[in-house]
């Protein structure tokens, strides 16, 4: 089996893709990037793929479209392709162009997630979390996963965790991995949330002699990145504090600190982010840092706007005891209760149903 996939160049489109692949040793594998000439001519190709998606077209009207819309190196990546049995692709700029070489190419044609505006109704599967159920157009070509597919599994964090724990010289203490998101319209993570945070953690470290690791995103805010550098700088208790810019001898910092945390806390508002830590076969706290407290758009009044999407499956995955929810004010009670607790560790099988899928679409054609 022959699977091309199609890359947006971006790391969470990336790493579904790539989680999915992993789970499928048998196939042979292309990447190919899809650079597009303008932004307009993207957009105008998801619009036109959305209205004559299911009609039949011509090979030379076919290839002119790609033609018009690509840079012509990504054209011709895609016109030396001779065969394929899967065309897989994650992100909706990458969606309309997945369809159109399926065809060129008579290959089957997946998405992970629900491309706009061109909907999932056209694809042979589509792979969808919960947040996208309500969204298919269709029953009968949908993968449904909780999360999102990634690269992470407990038996790759595991290996990896003996490596890095000899690389690193760390001892046999428990460890807290703490993945730290930005803001959005619904939370955001403040100086002052990391204060807390960081206050409880050190609490926690001395009480229960726990190492902290943490790690930001690209979307933490400046001042928040600043503080934890200053307030980590000489802790004992932290020997790994990394950001996405920073110089790391460690071939992946963030997957290092995913395999070495016997507990992870990941904040609410990165789905990806809290999909990874939830497959890793680690206890997970997702933390919630609500924008309650005082906002201009409320004139100073906490905020009552409706809760995000996501927020559902976080409940959902709450109730199968896959995480634990809370905010703050109820994070240290949390944390010695799961190191404390004896109970099972499940975790999202999101890659392997989606891989599965696969294999069944392609024996079945």
């Amino acid at each position: 089996m022959k699977v091309v996939i199609l890359s947006d160049n971006k790391p969470g489109h990336y790493k579904q893709s790539l989680g999915i692949v992993e789970k499928l040793p048998e196939c042979r594998i292309e990447w190919l990037e899809v650079q597009f000439r303008r932004k307009w001519r993207d957009n105008l190709l998801r619009v036109f793929m959305c209205i004559f998606g299911g009609v039949p077209l011509p090979i030379l009207f076919l290839h002119a479209l790609l033609r018009w819309s690509l840079t012509p190196a990504a054209y011709n990546a895609l016109a030396r392709l001779q065969a394929a049995d899967v065309i897989l692709s994650t992100g909706s700029s990458v969606a309309a162009v997945n369809l159109l070489l399926g065809r060129l190419l008579h290959a089957k044609t997946v998405t992970c997630r629900h491309p706009s505006p061109l909907g999932t109704r056209h694809f042979d599967l589509a792979i969808l979390p919960m947040l996208s159920w309500p969204s298919a157009a269709r029953k009968d070509n949908v993968c449904k996963t909780i999360g999102v597919p990634n690269p992470i599994s407990p038996a790759n964090l595991d290996a990896l965790k003996k490596q890095v724990r000899k690389d690193m010289k760390l001892s046999d203490s428990a460890r807290i991995g703490i993945l730290l998101g930005g803001n959005d319209r619904h939370e955001t993570v403040t100086e002052a949330h990391a204060k807390r945070l960081i206050d409880i953690c050190r609490a926690i470290a001395e009480e229960m002699n726990v190492q902290i690791l943490v790690t930001t995103s690209r979307r933490t805010s400046p001042a928040v990145t600043a503080y934890l550098a200053t307030a980590l700088k000489q802790a004992d208790w932290c020997p790994l504090f990394i950001t996405p810019d920073s110089p790391s001898e460690l071939a992946d910092p963030y997957q290092a600190i995913l395999a070495l945390s016997d507990l992870l806390i990941v904040t609410a508002d990165s789905f990806s982010m809290v999909c990874e830590a939830a497959s890793s076969g680690r206890r997970v706290i997702i933390l919630t840092l609500e924008r309650s407290l005082t906002t201009i758009e409320n004139g100073g009044k906490p905020s009552r706007a409706r809760q995000p999407k996501r927020y559902q499956v976080y409940r959902y995955m709450a109730e199968r005891a896959i995480v634990k929810q809370c905010g703050l004010d109820n994070l240290a009670p949390q944390l010695t209760a799961a190191f404390t607790s004896d109970a099972i560790i499940s975790s999202l099988q999101d890659t392997k149903i989606a891989a599965r899928a696969i294999r069944c679409l392609v024996a079945n054609s």
